[in-house]
């Protein structure tokens, strides 16, 4: 409690204490003034940090507004720019459906089923119905040497090859397919399967074993016509040949996806006032 008491009516210390005395027995200040400049030092200090801070949140702020700005602005140009193309697109199928009109109705059905026919062709459009649908995988074990074409020259006679698979595709179409994909790469008039390494590529995209074709079409017409074709005959010539396995079976709905990448190479602009050209059918060649 001494001590309490003493600190609560004496909180300077002695020492100080002498000192301040001694100053003013001299006729100087108790204190040597050093805590004030310091004080407003660092109150300048302080201060000064303060300063900076605000402005750099001001500036901060203020880019971060112009930038909103900019951004709101661009949105409402490109805003601006899809106003006015759906305006076109608008005015567009406006002059189509009066052109559409003034043609004849028997000839636009007829065109337009041959477009349809087309698109489904040419793989644009994806498509569903009835068809066949043949899988093949590599032998379990490897096969002897062959020497009858196409498989002539194959180090691994139990493996499936990319001509193998040309050779069936190609005997899909003649049986009547309207479309073929493989392992769900569709196949168009210009697709390719390759033999790259040890992949078979189609669309230029790798193959994962087993291999499934599916064909879409009338599937007992064609599982006659390719049975009987050459094609058919080399099928099971796969399996009981070289041991690789096939399966042949008919399906009541089939999806096939639509093709990647389809471009258009060559386009003829009609003169107005004449008939287009009779649509021909795609020659479906697969190599």
């Amino acid at each position: 409690m001494t001590l309490l008491i003493s600190m609560l009516e004496r909180p300077l210390d002695p020492g100080y204490a002498a000192a301040a005395d001694k100053r003013r027995a001299e006729g100087l200040p108790a204190s040597t003034g050093t805590r004030r400049p310091l004080l407003l030092v660092w109150l300048l200090l302080i201060g000064l940090v303060i300063g900076i801070s605000t402005a750099a949140l001001r500036d901060r702020d203020g880019a971060r507004s112009e930038a909103r700005a900019q951004l709101i602005q661009q949105i409402e140009d490109k805003q601006a720019e899809v106003d006015k193309s759906d305006r076109r697109a608008r005015t567009l199928q406006r002059e189509v459906d009066a052109a559409t009109a003034r043609l004849d109705p028997d000839l636009v059905g007829t065109r337009q089923a041959e477009l349809d026919a087309r698109r489904v062709a040419s793989g644009l459009v994806a498509v569903q119905g009835p068809g066949l649908r043949i899988t093949l995988d590599d032998a379990p074990g490897g096969g002897t040497s062959a020497d009858g074409d196409p498989r002539t020259n194959v180090s691994n006679e139990g493996r499936v090859q990319s001509k193998d698979m040309q050779l069936i595709t190609n005997g899909l179409w003649d049986a009547g397919a309207e479309a073929i994909s493989i392992n769900g790469q569709r196949l168009t008039s210009r697709t390719a399967i390759r033999f790259a390494g040890e992949a078979i590529l189609v669309n230029f995209r790798p193959l994962t074993r087993p291999y499934t074709i599916e064909a879409i079409g009338d599937s007992g017409q064609m599982q006659t016509r390719f049975a009987e074709s050459v094609a058919g005959s080399y099928l099971t010539g796969l399996e009981s040949n070289y041991g690789i396995q096939t399966s042949l079976t008919t399906q009541d709905e089939l999806h096939l996806p639509s093709a990647v990448n389809v471009s258009t190479r060559e386009a003829t602009v009609v003169p107005e006032g004449r008939t287009p050209p009779k649509v021909v059918p795609l020659e479906k060649e697969t190599s």
